[in-house]
């Protein structure tokens, strides 16, 4: 099972590359690419703001799982290897996708949700400063 869920997330990561390329980016999977992504998030953010047609809380997820995938393989890749992604029942209140290693747990998809819905005060420049510390 989680085979196929590091496989899955592992395409939308590679869907984050195309996409970044609409805003002129281009990933390289360095870890230059989260002040890019930052970026890329910041737009989508404002937009979400200033939009009269809300998406939905489902869209916005399928957002944030195609952008917190490709900050997930960032921070597999340059702070914590042995991370690896899971779908299991974290909080008591249904499966959550994220990165688990022993009892460490990160939560990239849902950073990126959160960024998108709340803002800048969600920064993934933060998020992953303190997840490398």
């Amino acid at each position: 099972m989680n085979e196929e869920i590091e496989e899955y997330l592992q395409s939308m990561g590679k869907k984050a590359v195309e996409y970044a390329n609409s805003f002129d980016v281009v990933f390289t999977y360095s870890e230059k690419d989260v002040k890019d992504l930052e970026a890329i998030l910041d737009y989508y953010s404002n937009d979400l703001k200033n939009t009269k047609d809300k998406p939905s809380k489902k869209q916005i997820y399928s957002m944030s799982l195609i952008w917190g995938s490709y900050l997930g393989e960032l921070i597999i890749k340059y702070i914590n290897p042995k991370l690896s992604w899971v779908k299991e029942d974290v909080f008591g209140d249904g499966e959550i996708i994220h990165l688990q290693d022993g009892d460490t747990r990160i939560f990239p998809i849902d950073k990126v949700y959160k960024r998108l819905i709340n803002g800048e005060e969600d920064s993934i420049i933060s998020f992953y400063d303190v997840i490398k510390k």
